[in-house]
């Protein structure tokens, strides 16, 4: 059995760590609202005894005193069990939202500190859907699992206790009836499991093509292409396959279920038989009846929700597993990584003999890369789609680590420069930038959180990347909410949208600004703008360019052309259209 200990101790830390103070109160309510049923039961059978006396007797109902007395302490105890309901719920309630509050906490730091990589692996986008599709209630689950486990095993002890008073076979019928109840349970749990698992990548399937019908993301092309009915074709194909395994799988866990029941209750009925032969033949009295007949129908139901609870259980376990797998990655050990970023930059960044391949694969895209970056200096970084300019820039921005060769800044190598001293020195705009759904001012200020947000800070860096005007004269100016999500959010074209990751990376103030494609989205107009002023903008830093714009790449001070995993060609624009090499045929066939 795959019961691990291990993931039940992790999941209750996690709810100890959340809430203990609400977690004492939850065992506490578990263990009241666990005697209570005996306690109610066994008033019951007070009653009806005494109800009898008084009726064999003759005495007046309403002047019994004893009668009158156990009416009262059972009015207390009805009382008692009804507020300890609502109590117990809202215990729950409460310890759930911070239950869910402390998964969500470890999720996120968790996801801030793992390895670029991971994002890029489909190994690891299956086990952070399985982990976040059930991280939300699981651990909770567990808790409240166990304590009704708790509490149920100790209303089981106390009925089985009273079920044994009538005869010693009650407790071979309990066993008897748990074992084929157990067993099937345990076995379809673990079925479900491995379909949940093994349907992992066709769920996220189905969810990607739900993205593709629902996302603003894919609306224009959907329609300019006509391809909703074709998506939808698609989702409802995987759909209908996910569901009839799933389908096949319950039906069967039903059909058994049935007949596990059929002779459970078949056994019940016997033993009913068995408590009224017994009253009819005055080995038990009229009270002790119910007693037995209450007792026997709650112990049954205690007995199938204590089985349903193991086995929910152990389905938790199983499903545990995936969530402590995530939180058990091996995030990156920065222990090394305490140096600061060389300030001011003395001499330049070198590369020296870099090797480079994506985790996974064993195409190498950077082979033996030597050259340097000198202080002040910017370069062009060009060359043929997958010839590794992106690496490039994604080895400086420190997402990945070369396999072989070192990265330094004077003297200082890469990987022992603290990430956050790295963010504060190099700056980066992708060419997937990021559209964030926050004010004008804010967009610029997450270029650097740790500088103060001045605004003539921020309007220089907006001025810088031409987009100031346009930002001074929104309703809210600066304040004003960006995108289309929220309330009163200002839209922008394609092209505002990159002017504004260019004042992200300008207000960033670092030695090194990388700019990937910075013109690609701008109009003519605004990258003239930007040309010109460009010198003056990178004034005392140090500048990495990727492009394949003549006009962007005509800005560097030197060019670096890549080609088969290495650089063929370094010079000046000039320079290198007189060896009439690489970078020449490069633009001839843009030309052409």
């Amino acid at each position: 059995m795959d019961l691990n200990l291990k993931n039940i101790k992790g999941a209750l830390k996690i709810i100890w760590d959340s809430s203990p103070g609400w977690t004492l109160a939850n065992i506490t309510i578990s263990i009241i609202k666990g005697t209570l049923p005996l306690v109610l039961i066994y008033i019951v059978k007070i009653i009806i005894d005494s109800v009898s006396e008084v009726i064999s007797t003759g005495r007046p109902l309403l002047t019994d005193k004893d009668l009158i007395n156990t009416f009262i302490i059972a009015g207390i105890f009805f009382f008692i069990n009804a507020l300890s309901g609502s109590l117990n719920a809202y215990i729950r309630e409460k310890q759930a939202f911070l239950v869910n509050d402390h998964v969500q906490n470890l999720i996120h730091n968790k996801t801030i500190n793992i390895p670029y990589g991971f994002y890029e692996n489909p190994a690891y986008q299956n086990l952070f859907y399985r982990a976040i599709e059930e991280s939300g209630y699981r651990p909770g689950k567990v808790f409240n699992g166990l304590l009704s486990l708790f509490q149920n095993t100790i209303t089981l002890t106390l009925i089985v206790a009273v079920l044994l008073t009538l005869h010693w076979v009650m407790l071979p019928f309990l066993f008897l009836v748990s074992i084929p109840i157990i067993v099937f349970k345990l076995y379809y749990s673990r079925k479900f499991y491995k379909l949940k698992n093994k349907q992992t990548e066709q769920e996220r399937k189905v969810r990607y093509f739900n993205r593709l019908l629902t996302s603003k993301d894919f609306a224009k092309e959907l329609r300019i292409f006509d391809l909703g009915k074709y998506f939808k074709n698609e989702f409802e194909t995987l759909r209908t396959e996910l569901r009839k395994n799933q389908t096949k799988l319950i039906k069967s866990r039903t059909l058994w279920e049935s007949t596990v029941q059929i002779l459970a209750t078949a056994f019940l009925l016997l033993v009913f038989a068995f408590i009224v032969y017994s009253t009819v033949t005055k080995k038990i009295s009229t009270g002790d009846m119910a007693m037995y007949f209450l007792a026997l129908h709650r112990g049954y139901t205690v007995l199938q929700e204590w089985l349903a609870r193991f086995a929910s259980l152990y389905e938790d376990n199983l499903f545990l597993k995936n969530f402590f797998e995530f939180l058990g990655l091996n995030t990156e050990n920065a222990s090394h990584r305490n140096l600061d970023f060389p300030k001011p930059l003395q001499k330049g960044i070198y590369f020296e003999n870099i090797s480079f391949r994506y985790p996974g694969t064993k195409k190498w895209i950077l082979k033996n890369l030597s050259f340097e970056i000198k202080k002040g200096e910017t370069i062009a970084i060009v060359g043929a789609n997958g010839a590794g300019k992106t690496t490039i820039v994604k080895l400086l921005a420190g997402l990945y680590s070369p396999d072989k060769g070192k990265i330094k800044a004077d003297n200082t190598d890469w990987e022992n420069i603290n990430r956050s001293r790295l963010a504060d020195s190099v700056s980066v705009i992708f060419q997937d930038f990021m559209l964030y759904n926050a004010s004008a001012k804010d967009n610029i200020r997450y270029g650097n959180i740790y500088r103060e947000p001045e605004n003539e800070s921020i309007y220089q860096a907006a001025k810088d990347a031409g987009i100031h005007d346009l930002f001074i004269n929104l309703p809210n100016g600066y304040e004003t909410i960006l995108g289309i999500l929220f309330k009163n959010s200002k839209q922008l074209s394609r092209g505002e949208w990159q002017r504004t990751a260019l004042a992200r990376s300008f207000f960033n103030n670092a030695q090194l600004i990388i700019l990937d494609e910075p013109t690609s989205s701008l109009d003519a107009f605004t990258e003239a703008r930007l040309i010109n002023h460009f010198k003056e903008i990178t004034k005392g830093r140090t500048a990495v360019i990727i492009s394949h714009r003549l006009t962007t790449i005509k800005l560097a001070d030197r060019i670096v052309v890549l080609d088969s995993n290495s650089i063929t060609e370094t010079g000046t624009h000039e320079e290198l259209m007189a060896m009439n090499g690489t970078y020449k045929s490069m633009l001839d066939s843009l030309n052409q």
